[in-house]
């Protein structure tokens, strides 16, 4: 999404630009690189993110003779800054922060022959400029140009409907998390207007005949009156869609979200991270188990799935501490429930707490999700590498093997799409499960 922001905005300028997501094309090492070659672009922008970052530095190695020009945005570039450089010398600029007005200037520069040298938001191997400030009305922005991409392609398997697509409709988190990067978006929450929203609703469903929805905003129902116009104006307009969210546990209010099940919301999300007062008070989440136990019956009661976010391998926290962390994700009766260990990315304060303390290492990724290959986690005195696979594998086994667990989740199938879904993933969890 946020690469199809800077598309978008560039488009509008009047440049030529073409998005391909070979990710989701299935495109191998070979065929990317044939690919690039054939385009001969003047300019190549890439995003990246950390946990996958040597996979963007090898497309960025692989396109380097095929460009004049690569530029590197994203979270990875606004935290390491002017390290991207030695991390990856190919790379001849990097966009920090918000990447749509930087953008468009570095590529004018580029374009007339000019330095970059005060222009805000921008670095490269021997200029650092300013930050950008952040967009104060992200409703100046225009909605993603979903002709850029391979809608066809993308898929999210818990959601009724085959073809979905991402919604950002706010960028920024007032809350603040240990264990969270805010390098793009900060903590300021800017939301655009209801009518910017259906606006876009409306494009989805009509031109891109799209029904499926992830509003992936960091937190989507931060402000309830927002939340009633958006979902009020779905009804009005009789689209028939689905939809999933961010949700916090505090902030759970039943009547709002019986209106966002009746506008079509079939899940929402909610970081729950631990059972342990500890844990939540060392990540900082202001929020209690009361407050999660109370959401998760709230929002069954408004017939709508709950996805869980749980942290394990919190240093506070023990081995028999976080056994309670799996019994709450019982408790709740959550829909779905994530696992993850926790990650200290560079630029958190968790990230901060463990290189302190000497607590920093790297390790193999063992979460079944994830795709990337190595995963920074903390080892404390309470936590080794060993104890981190034994409690994924627990935690993945406990909550998803239980019998009525699964009839439950049986009885919940819409559609064929659903079905295949969550058989193929239900395969793919049992052989993790059973790996040495």
């Amino acid at each position: 999404m946020g690469l199809l922001y800077v598309a978008t905005h560039l488009k509008r300028a009047g440049y030529d630009v073409k998005i391909k997501d070979a990710f989701a094309e299935g495109m191998d090492w070979p065929h990317f690189e044939s690919y690039v070659q054939k385009e001969n672009p003047d300019v190549i922008g890439i995003g990246g993110m950390s946990p996958v970052i040597d996979t963007t530095f090898k497309a960025i190695k692989i396109a380097r003779p095929y460009a004049r020009h690569i530029i590197m945005g994203g979270p990875h570039a606004s935290l390491y800054r002017e390290q991207i450089f030695e991390q990856c010398p190919e790379i001849d600029y990097g966009v920090i922060g918000e990447g749509e007005e930087s953008s468009l200037s570095l590529i004018k520069a580029i374009e007339n022959g000019k330095t970059v040298e005060g222009i805000a938001g921008v670095v490269s191997k021997t200029i650092r400029n300013d930050d950008r400030a952040l967009i104060p009305d992200i409703n100046t922005l225009h909605h993603p140009d979903r002709i850029l991409i391979p809608n066809q392609f993308y898929r999210y398997p818990l959601l009724k409907h085959r073809r979905v697509t991402t919604v950002m409709t706010s960028r920024g988190c007032p809350y603040g998390c240990t264990f969270c990067d805010k390098s793009i978006f900060g903590s300021e929450w800017r939301a655009r207007s209801v009518e910017s929203v259906l606006d876009e609703l409306d494009e989805i469903v009509n031109v891109h005949k799209i029904k499926s929805v992830i509003f992936y905003d960091d937190l989507f129902t931060v402000n309830k009156d927002r939340v009633i116009g958006i979902c009020e104006g779905i009804l009005r307009k009789g689209y028939k869609i689905s939809w999933k969210c961010e949700g916090r546990v505090n902030l759970a209010d039943l009547d709002v979200m019986k209106l966002m099940k009746r506008a079509g919301c079939q899940i929402i999300a909610y970081g729950v991270e631990s059972a342990n007062q500890a844990g939540l008070d060392y990540l900082n989440k202001k929020t209690t188990t009361e407050q999660t136990i109370r959401a998760f019956d709230l929002t069954r009661k408004a017939g709508i799935q709950t996805m869980a976010y749980f942290i394990l391998g919190i240093p506070v926290e023990s081995y028999e501490d976080e056994l309670k962390t799996i019994d709450l994700a019982k408790t709740t009766k959550a829909t779905y429930a994530q696992f993850s260990i926790l990650s200290p990315y560079y630029g958190t304060k968790v990230y901060d707490d463990a290189i302190n303390k000497g607590w920093y290492a790297e390790v193999d990724a063992h979460n079944p999700m994830d795709k990337d290959l190595k995963r920074p986690v903390i080892l404390s005195d309470k936590w080794d590498e060993e104890k981190f696979q034994r409690i994924l594998k627990v935690a993945h086994r406990e909550f998803y093997l239980r019998p009525a667990y699964m009839t439950q989740l049986f009885l919940s199938i819409k559609s064929v799409h659903q079905l295949t879904n969550y058989f193929r993933e239900f395969i793919n969890l049992l052989s993790w499960i059973k790996r040495r």
